[in-house]
């Protein structure tokens, strides 16, 4: 049998990222001037991240011995007319696109059986009910399986049981993307490489995250399934660079001790990234982590306000302990992104202010700028239901405000969130602090 992975190609010019925020995607918007379509190209051409999940079921489709060819793609012509098998990718910034796209191939080629996947289908199923055969809510790879030994069932909606030992599922399989010369890839660095997982799921409490939502508390790989996944596609494919799509990399911390020991016993020349938050690690972890080979991490500082995190679950990082580990993570080689949100419940003009003025304090390398936005699935999206604006799901992409905040106007949002990129990025502070870096990485 030959199936088709696809990941339907976005026809706007925004930057959109299907695998981010949970597997919704994000969209950044960046104005339309001159800094803002600079800065618009940046992350297009640094930044890539193919969809682990589909990578997840290339691996079940391996096991069963079907072909698979992976597509990134917004036309459904380029999808071979030999395939009888379609597994689509969801997302919430795109789904207008995904819809069409799927009524076109399914005209294209009549006999085909769309199978629909990921975060946006599990939450709401219904936005491809009319286009699809089968979209599969949950991790996939259950449902994938069960369509392979049973044939497709009645329903067109399946719930997919998270596997039971995540060490039992098949190796994941990038060769059809590596193949088309889709690699994951994270700024400013010229090295091809893929997404991995040692962890799936989110053991934090905070109301408003899709991670936690839709794939529970945090299940460990073991360390020996990963370095097995490490090592074949070091020695088979050549990779060097390797994503971590955890969540909360090493939010387990026996277990991440074991594996940055066994990484660096292996001494491999590779590098990786990960999302991680800071005080999950005490401050001798940060060199071990850079001495196996962690290049780049993105963590979560969120705000400044320890009152508004609190109200959403969230713990805060102490501001001392935020300074001295990023400090120190430099220090070791390890460029940091750090992640804001403005716009949570009962936040005022000038707590956005003093979220932005902290993070150009803190001025790691990277930084990004979202609106709060509550999202299908998560626990807070109930409790606003009553206060959205009017619904599009595409808007709800972390740059536009989609509920009638309490205190703030929608327009000053989204200013000070399109404008703090380049607040943020043309500084003299950050120039001084970063130039001999990104001097070394693009010269």
């Amino acid at each position: 049998m030959h199936i088709a992975l696809i990941e339907v190609k976005p026809n706007q010019n925004d930057y959109i990222a299907k695998e981010m925020a949970g597997g919704l995607g994000k969209r950044i918007r960046l104005g339309n001037n001159f800094i803002g379509t600079l800065l618009n190209r940046s992350l297009n051409s640094f930044f890539s991240a193919p969809p682990i999940i589909l990578a997840q079921l290339a691996g079940v489709c391996h096991q069963h011995h079907h072909e698979t060819t992976a597509y990134h793609t917004s036309h459904a012509q380029d999808i071979q007319t030999n395939t009888q098998i379609a597994i689509v990718l969801s997302s919430m910034v795109d789904y207008r696109n995904e819809v069409s796209f799927i009524k076109a191939l399914k005209t294209a080629l009549a006999q085909i059986k769309v199978v629909v996947v990921g975060s946006f289908a599990s939450a709401m199923p219904e936005i491809y009910q009319n286009v699809a055969d089968c979209i599969i809510t949950g991790d996939p790879e259950t449902a994938m399986q069960g369509i392979f030994q049973k044939g497709f069932p009645a329903e067109k909606i399946i719930r997919s049981s998270s596997p039971e030992n995540l060490n039992e599922l098949p190796m994941i399989d990038w060769s059809p993307f590596i193949r088309n010369g889709y690699y994951a890839k994270r700024p400013f660095s010229k090295e091809l490489g893929i997404s991995i997982q040692k962890s799936r799921g989110c053991s934090m409490t905070c109301n408003y995250c899709p991670y936690a939502a839709f794939y529970g508390k945090a299940r460990q790989f073991d360390s020996d399934y990963v370095l097995k996944t490490i090592d074949h596609y070091y020695n088979q494919h050549h990779i060097r660079y390797f994503m971590f799509r955890d969540p909360n990399f090493g939010e387990n911390r026996k277990d991440f001790h074991v594996f940055m020991e066994k990484l660096i016993a292996k001494n491999l020349k590779i590098n990786w990234s990960c999302e991680a938050r800071l005080d999950t690690f005490k401050d001798e972890d940060l060199p071990l982590m850079a001495k196996a080979g962690l290049r780049y991490i993105i963590t979560g500082i969120e705000s400044s306000n320890d009152a508004l995190l609190k109200e959403n679950l969230r713990r805060g990082y102490k501001k001392e302990d935020a300074f001295r580990k990023i400090n120190l993570l430099e220090k070791s080689g390890v460029i940091v992104q750090t992640n804001y949100i403005v716009g949570f419940s009962h936040e005022s003009e000038q707590s956005v202010r003093d979220t932005i003025n902290y993070a150009k304090q803190l001025n790691s390398m990277f930084a990004t700028f979202h609106i709060f936005t509550p999202q299908p699935g998560t626990i807070v999206f109930d409790n606003y239901r009553s206060k959205l604006l009017n619904i599009d799901w595409e808007d709800f992409s972390y740059s536009n405000l989609v509920w009638h905040h309490d205190t703030l106007s929608k327009a000053f949002l989204e200013k000070k969130t399109s404008n703090a990129y380049t607040q943020y990025y043309f500084r003299p502070q950050w120039v001084r602090k970063h130039f001999k870096r990104l001097a070394q990485i693009l010269f």
